[in-house]
C-alpha cells in the first residue's frame, strides 16, 4: 500500500502516530485528537510548513498509529514513546534519560538514595533534579537529620529475627538507629520516613518541632550528648532553610516554568517553590526546538512529571500549553486532586515567571 492510500486509512479516533523512514527508523512521534486529520495535515500543500517539517516529510516512507481511549492517554503515551525512542525530529530534552531522582524504596525499612533508573515497584520518586550538586547537598542534609540506613540489605521481621545482618559503624556514630537488629521498630522507622517525605516536599516544620521536643527531653533527662546531637540536627535543618531564598508571602507549593529560545536551541527553567521558599531551580536543555511554545510546554511538562511522585497544587507557565485540557486532566489524575495549571498575567506570580525567564 502506498503512502497516500495508507494516510486515507488512518482512523479518526484519538491516538499516537509514528513516521518512519525507508529503513524503518522512527523519525517523529506525535499525538492527536483526530489521527486522520492530524496525519493528513502533513501531506497537504502548505507554504507555511517549517523547514523541519519540510525535511521530515521528504523522508517519510511509512505511517503507523496507535489508537487510545482518550486524549489524556494519547498525551501520556506520546511522552513515554518519545522518551523511549528519542526520534530525530521530536524535541530533545538533552540528557533527560539520566536526570537523577531521590528514591524511597518500598520496603518495611525503606532506603533513601539517589538513582537515575526509575523502577516501577511501588517506590516513591522525587525529582527529576538537573542540579546534581543541589541534589547531593539535599541528600547530605537528609542523612545528617534523619537516621536513615545506608546499607542495601532487604530488612523485614524474619531477617531481623534470624540475625542475618549485624550493626555497622553507622549505628555507633549515630547515623542509623539499628533496624537490622531490631533496635528501631518498623512503626518508628516509618514515622521517620514520613518526616523525610515532608522534608522533600519542602515542609520542615514537623521535623523542626520533633527535634526541639526530643532535644528538650534529652536535656531534662541529663542525656547531654544526645541533646547536643539533636541540636546539631536541628541546626542542619535551619541552615538548609536559610539556603532557600524567601520567594513570596503565601505558603503554597508551586512549580514555575519559563522558556528561553534561540534558533533550534532552548532552555526551560523550573523554579520549585515550597512553603513560600525557592526549594530548587532546574534547567532543562532542549535541542531540535522548532515547535510553537505551547507545544514545547506540552512536551516538557508531561515528561518532567512522568516519573516523579510529587506534583504541586499549582503550576504556573510562561505560555499556555497547546493541550491545556488534556494536560490538566492528566496532572489532576496523577496527583489525585486538582492542579491549578495557568499562565499568570499580573501580580507576584507573573513576576516569578519573568524571573524564571530572565
Amino acid at each position: 500500500m502506498d503512502l497516500a492510500a495508507r494516510v486515507k486509512n488512518v482512523p479518526t479516533q484519538p491516538g499516537v502516530y509514528f513516521f518512519r523512514d525507508k529503513n524503518g527508523t522512527i523519525l517523529y512521534i506525535g499525538k492527536a485528537k483526530n489521527l486522520r486529520n492530524r496525519v493528513r495535515s502533513y501531506f497537504q500543500k502548505n507554504k507555511y510548513q517549517s523547514p523541519k517539517n519540510i525535511s521530515l516529510i521528504k523522508r517519510i516512507a511509512q505511517v503507523e498509529w496507535v489508537v487510545v481511549a482518550s486524549e489524556v492517554e494519547a498525551l501520556l503515551t506520546e511522552a513515554n514513546l518519545i522518551k523511549k525512542h528519542r526520534p530525530k525530529y521530536n524535541i530533545d530534552l538533552k540528557d533527560d534519560k539520566s536526570y537523577p531522582f531521590i528514591r524511597i524504596t518500598k520496603e518495611p525499612f525503606p532506603q533513601v538514595l539517589l538513582t537515575r533508573q526509575v523502577v516501577h515497584d511501588g517506590s516513591k520518586y522525587f525529582g527529576p533534579f538537573t542540579d546534581v550538586n543541589r541534589l547531593r547537598y539535599t541528600l547530605k542534609v537528609l542523612h545528617q537529620v534523619f537516621q536513615i540506613r545506608t546499607c542495601n540489605y532487604y530488612l523485614d521481621d524474619q531477617v531481623i529475627e534470624a540475625r542475618k545482618v549485624a550493626l555497622c559503624l553507622d549505628y555507633h556514630i549515630k547515623k542509623c538507629g539499628g533496624p537490622c537488629e531490631g533496635l528501631v521498630s518498623a512503626e518508628e522507622y516509618g514515622a521517620m520516613v514520613k518526616r523525610v517525605i515532608q522534608f522533600l516536599h519542602g515542609d520542615t516544620r514537623q521535623t523542626e518541632a520533633y527535634l526541639q521536643v526530643e532535644m528538650k527531653r534529652a536535656a531534662e533527662e541529663f542525656r547531654f550528648e544526645d541533646a547536643a546531637y539533636l541540636r546539631d540536627q536541628w541546626l542542619a535543618v535551619k541552615r538548609f532553610k536559610e539556603r532557600q531564598r524567601k520567594a513570596v508571602a503565601d505558603f503554597g507549593d508551586r512549580d514555575v516554568f519559563a522558556l528561553s529560545q534561540e534558533d533550534d536551541l532552548g532552555i526551560i527553567v523550573v523554579i520549585r517553590i515550597r512553603n513560600g521558599r525557592i526549594f530548587s531551580r532546574e534547567k532543562i536543555a532542549l535541542r531540535n526546538v522548532t515547535e510553537e511554545p505551547g507545544t514545547i510546554f506540552d512536551s516538557v511538562i508531561t515528561r518532567f512529571y512522568l516519573d516523579g511522585d510529587f506534583i504541586p497544587e499549582e503550576i504556573t507557565v510562561q505560555h499556555d500549553p497547546a493541550s491545556y485540557a488534556e494536560l490538566s486532566a492528566w496532572l489532576r489524575e496523577k496527583r489525585g486532586k486538582k492542579v491549578n495549571l495557568h499562565r499568570p498575567r499580573v501580580g507576584e506570580k507573573a513576576r516569578e515567571v519573568r524571573l524564571a525567564h530572565q
